[in-house]
């Protein structure tokens, strides 16, 4: 009866022997972080706009496909039930009401292992944490990249010095993009990373993921991600471990030096059957963030102070103490972020502008919208214009050749291009837009007979003979 129920209640060493057993990211441990701490999700300082970054020079010279986010959050907050027990009336329950076994016809070795148990329900500690976050990647298509990231978190607490931990990570993926219409976006990420954490076995994980971001606002975004954790004990092992699904809706709202984010995380952790399970017991878990930040400095945008409060509710495990209970968190810290994006995109974008010809405008007939008399003829001023003697021993004018425009309108074309390029860099317009479109082909021509002429210069030569019979 004494063992069972120490075991139960993980008190003194049972506890300690359970806790280390237990050790481990995402199950019943001897630390403080939580599976959101360490999963990569779409966390709100990700989503910021490429003009709220730094702009160092430095990132200006690198490649344009090289692409770069780092992070690194300071922080400080207040827990209150950091080893995660449930209610000490639930305890008492458990080990007295529920088994119908009042406290007192316990043994005192019962009684001692019970009264350790209940001393940890409900402890609060303050705890300090700074975590680092740099991914870097390159862009192989303006849609796809490949990247490789490193997180580091470290927390230290006041007071139960036992749960401190620090945590080491090395991942590689792929994503790609999909517009959707909307403005909305889809994305579509597969990572592979390796956790090692202090007094427990190193993790290997298999982590596809993907997110949908809907631009409901100039200034707001709201955003869903679908995440599966496929564990494994061994690095490139099979999924010995366990299996955790994460499901998070949130939204983030940005007014002016300020940014409003509320977020909430559903997880269900599948222990049960697998080998190398850390405990054989499954369990669920919801985590909600509410956060509010400024923009500290107005000349460092990626500065920000912050205030964040988070939720943690477990069930699922019938009260087992390290997974049962709700823990309430309050943190307050500085952040700050750093970013150079993939230009890919941008300069496909402007080479398929620039140097795609424009449309050729559409030929226009010359006798559009001119009168014609009564027998038909275009009220032309050659037409209706009397001659006079003075005009009869003048040249006549020697009309263009079809297609193709006078020595006058050519200089005036020249003198019009050279004025263009000289005063409009040759990046700025297309190559095609400085070539000038051929003259609209001159035709016809109608005789006093009646008849068309296709050539201007056979009017003169008809008009001749007429004079001299005159």
């Amino acid at each position: 009866m004494a063992l069972s129920l120490a075991t139960f209640l993980f008190a003194s060493e049972a506890f300690a022997q359970g806790a280390n057993n237990l050790g481990g990211v995402g199950g019943a441990s001897r630390s403080t972080v939580l599976p959101t701490d360490v999963v990569p999700l779409p966390l709100p300082e990700e989503r910021r706009a490429v003009g709220e970054s730094f702009k160092l020079r430095l990132f200006q010279r690198l490649p344009s496909r090289f692409y770069m986010n780092a992070t690194c959050e300071t922080s400080g907050r207040i827990e209150t039930n950091v080893f995660q027990f449930p209610t000490k009336r639930q305890i008492l329950n458990s080990a007295t009401y529920n088994r119908g076994v009042p406290f007192g016809a316990l043994s005192p070795d019962d009684q001692i292992a019970l009264g350790a148990a209940v001393d940890r329900a409900s402890q609060a500690d303050s705890v300090y944490r700074v975590s680092p976050n740099i991914t870097a990647g390159w862009s192989l298509t303006p849609n796809t990249r490949a990247f490789v990231n490193y997180f580091y978190l470290r927390d230290k607490l006041a007071r139960f010095n036992t749960l401190n931990t620090f945590i080491n990570q090395l991942g590689t993926g792929i994503e790609h993009n999909i517009s959707l219409p909307k403005r909305a976006n889809l994305e579509l990420q597969m990572m592979t990373r390796e956790l090692w954490q202090a007094n427990a076995d190193p993790i290997f994980d298999y982590i596809p993921s993907t997110t949908i971001s809907i631009p409901i606002k100039n200034n707001t975004i709201a955003y869903f991600n679908a995440l599966a954790q496929f564990r494994s004990l061994n690095f490139f092992g099979g999924v010995n471990r366990e299996i955790d699904p994460f499901f998070t809706i949130g939204a983030l709202h940005q007014r002016g030096p300020w940014s409003f984010s509320a977020n909430m995380t559903y997880l269900v952790n599948f222990r049960r059957g697998f080998r190398d399970a850390s405990i054989d017991v499954n369990s669920q878990t919801i985590i909600c963030d509410f956060e509010v930040a400024k923009q500290l400095f107005k000349k460092i945008p990626g500065f920000q102070g912050f205030i964040r409060a988070e939720p943690v509710y477990n069930f699922g495990t019938d009260n087992l103490p390290g997974l049962a209970g709700m823990d309430f968190r309050l943190f307050y810290g500085v952040r700050g972020a750093v970013s150079k994006p993939s230009l890919l995109l941008y300069t496909s974008q402007l080479k398929k502008r620039y140097q795609d010809p424009p449309p050729k405008p559409k030929q226009q007939d010359p006798n559009k919208g001119k009168k014609k008399d009564p027998k038909g003829n275009t009220s032309s001023p050659s037409n209706s214009a009397p001659t006079t003697p003075a005009d009869e021993n003048k040249e006549p004018p020697k009309d263009d050749p079809v297609g193709g425009p006078s020595a006058d309108s050519e200089q005036s074309v020249q003198g019009n291009l050279i004025s263009q390029e000289t005063s409009i860099p040759a990046d700025v317009i297309p190559c095609s837009a400085a070539i000038p479109e051929a003259t609209v082909p001159m035709h016809g021509f109608i005789t006093e007979s009646e008849k068309e002429v296709s050539d201007a210069n056979l009017i003169s030569g008809l008009a001749r003979p007429k004079d001299n019979l005159n």
